[in-house]
Parts: structure tokens; sequence; C-alpha cells
């Protein structure tokens, strides 16, 4: 099954007879993410037609939030130094150019005169009628439109269950190789816990383990009796921890959580490690998932080999607290912003992996990784 990719809707803007340096001040723009050959032919495409500037707008942060996949997308910084290098190898001697961080959709050429042309591709083409409609208002002459076939978002669909960076190589033992697995509120990360299980690897389930991390009679659960009082546990001392009247109470004090963290977290590592290294071990592969929603704050990726990401939109994210959990809009948008955000995770990711669309999309992504997993770290036949 391959990735779902955008469909590129038809031509619809014709194409004139173009000549190198037919227009003096010619415009572009886009993301730039990941410079491909797409990006290339585009960049190439303005350089030879502008004989004095040419302009190139790159998406600025402030409007990645409705890209696919943003938290992938390289920073501005990273994506205007590939853009100048290129065109600097590709036209030396053409025209200047001059690269603009877009804050706003349209561009210079909408605020500006003085431009003769306009490069697009399938993502910047629709921007353009909007582009020629401010310039129509303003009284200028509409632009024609160049357009050349690329996709950003089909490149970074592609990133999905790719290696993004080699594994951490902490100073853990060698086997059984363990698979730090993590990701937000929503993602799906224990779906493909589930999905990794169904291909060998052995699971250990780190809010399980927190819940027996709080069980009667534990050193765990005496401490958080005498740190926030015997009304946590309805039931009297000996009882269970009303572990969403605690979450409750910790949620909007950052101080009581940490607190809470503090005693909690070091026990379900304890636990973790137990299991990782006493449960049965399969001959091959031998690789022990580490599912845990914390693993980054809590800092156990010292743990682990490598860090597997589950992403997905924010927008998907609350959508899928309000309808699995019950939660008010107001509610899943406080609770995802008490969590690292994807683009923090994604410093520490080997593999990203999204759950957004049909579950065999899911399965395509977590099978590539895992055998490229088999295959390129741990040298055995997939």
């Amino acid at each position: 099954v391959e990735h779902p990719e955008p469909e590129e809707p038809e031509e619809d803007l014709a194409d004139p007879d173009w000549r190198p340096d037919q227009f003096a001040n010619v415009a572009l723009g886009g993301t730039f993410d990941r410079l491909h050959s797409g990006h290339k032919i585009l960049l190439a495409t303005g350089a030879l037609l502008a004989s004095r500037v040419l302009t190139i707008g790159i998406t600025g942060p402030g409007l990645l939030g409705n890209k696919v996949l943003p938290d992938l997308i390289q920073s501005y910084r990273e994506r205007a130094a590939a853009v100048v290098d290129f065109l600097a190898d590709t036209r030396p001697d053409g025209p200047v150019y001059h690269v603009t961080e877009l804050a706003e959709p349209l561009g210079p050429p909408a605020r500006q005169a003085d431009y003769q042309a306009l490069v697009a591709s399938p993502e910047t083409r629709s921007g353009c009628g909007r582009i020629n409609a401010a310039r129509t208002a303003a009284g200028w002459p509409e632009l024609p439109v160049h357009c050349t076939k690329l996709s950003s978002s089909t490149g970074r669909y592609r990133l999905l269950g790719a290696p993004l960076r080699p594994p951490l190589r902490p100073p853990v033992p060698g086997r059984p190789y363990v698979l730090g697995l993590t990701g937000g509120s929503g993602s799906g990360k224990s779906s493909v816990g589930r999905r990794l299980a169904g291909l060998g690897a052995r699971v250990v389930d780190c809010d399980r383990l927190g819940h027996a991390a709080y069980a009667p009679g534990t050193a765990c659960h005496r401490r958080l009796l005498a740190e926030f009082g015997p009304e946590i546990a309805p039931d009297g001392p000996d009882g269970a921890i009303d572990r969403k009247a605690l979450g409750r109470r910790v949620f909007a004090d950052q101080s009581a959580r940490q607190r809470l963290n503090d005693i909690v977290w070091p026990e379900i590592r304890r636990l973790a490690l137990e299991a990782v290294h006493s449960g049965p071990q399969s001959a091959s592969p031998d690789v022990v998932v580490l599912d845990a929603a914390v693993l980054l704050e809590a800092e156990w990726q010292c743990l682990c080999h490598e860090v597997w990401l589950c992403l997905i939109p924010k927008r998907e994210a609350v959508k899928r607290l309000t309808e699995r959990d019950g939660l008010t809009e107001e509610a899943a948008q406080a609770r995802l912003a008490a969590q690292l955000t994807d683009a923090d995770r994604l410093s520490w990711a080997s593999v990203a992996l999204c759950t957004l669309w049909e579950p065999e999309a899911t399965q395509a992504q977590v099978e590539l990784a895992w055998k490229r997993l088999l295959r390129e770290r741990l040298g055995a036949t997939p």
C-alpha cells in the first residue's frame, strides 16, 4: 500500500510561448522543503525567464499550520539557504535573486506593480489567481502564469517510515534492541505499538506500568499519599488512588505536576527496565518496543537505541480527543498545549509515522520502517 498522495488538480492555466529573459521581473513562491528536482525545475524556470530580478517567496513559519505534516518541514533558514545555493550554482550570471520570507500568502506581486510574470507549482498556482485579483483591484495588469508540476507534500509523505537520522547509540546493551515509541495524545501511538507486536516485537506498555506504580502497598503509593493527602484515595490509605482526580488536581499547577512526575516517573522507569531485560528473549528479531507517551519528557530516550515518533496534525488530534475521550475542544486543546510539540519530539526521532489515513496506510509505514530496522540496524533478513 502506497502512502496517499495529494491529487494534482487539472491544468487550468494555459502557458504562453516562453523564452529566456522574456520578463524583467518574475516572482515565484513555495515552501521549498527539502529541495528536490521539482523545486529545481521551478527555480531554474524562474531564473531563465527573468532578465532583471527573480523574487522567491519562501513560506514562513506562521503559514505552515495547514501544510501536510508541518513538523517534518525544515526551518526557514535551511530552506532559504538551499534555494540560494541552488540558484547561485544554476545561473550565477542570471538576474538578481531576491529571497524573502512570506508572512502572508500573496507576497510582493500583490503589493507591488513592477512584475511581469509568475512561475507556479500545483501547490502555489491557486494563489496566483488571488494575486491577480489583488492586482486588478489595485489597477495593475494581471500577470501571466507559467505552471510546473511538483509537490512538496508528496516528499513529506515519503519520509514516513524512512530513517530520518542515525540511531542514538546510547550506552545500553546491544540486545535486546530497544525501540522507544512515543507521540502526543491522539497520535495513534498505541495502535502502532500493536502493529509492531504483530510483526514480532515485544511491547512494554509504560501506561500499564504506570497503573502498577500507583498500586496500593507500593512505595510509590505511600509517597503519593504523603505528598498529595489522603483524599486522593477515596477508599482509604489502603485503597486505589483516583488517578483522574489526582490529574485534575495537578493539571493547572506546574509545581504539583512536577512533584507527581518526580515520584511516579522513576518507578515506571524501574519497572520498564525490569520488563525489558527480564521478559522472554526472542531469538530473532530481539526487539523490544518501549511504548511511552512521556518518553522524552522523562528522558527515557537514554534507555533506547532509537526513537520512533507518531505524529498527527493538531486539528486531527483535537478531533480524536473530543470523539474518543469525550473532552470539550477547549479541554483537548489544553491537554495538547501541556505536552511537547511534535517539532520538539522530532529532534530525537529516527523514524516518523502518521496514522492520519486509512489503517492500510499506517500498516505500510510500519512495515517499511520495520523492514529497514531489521536490515540496516540488526543485519537480519526481513
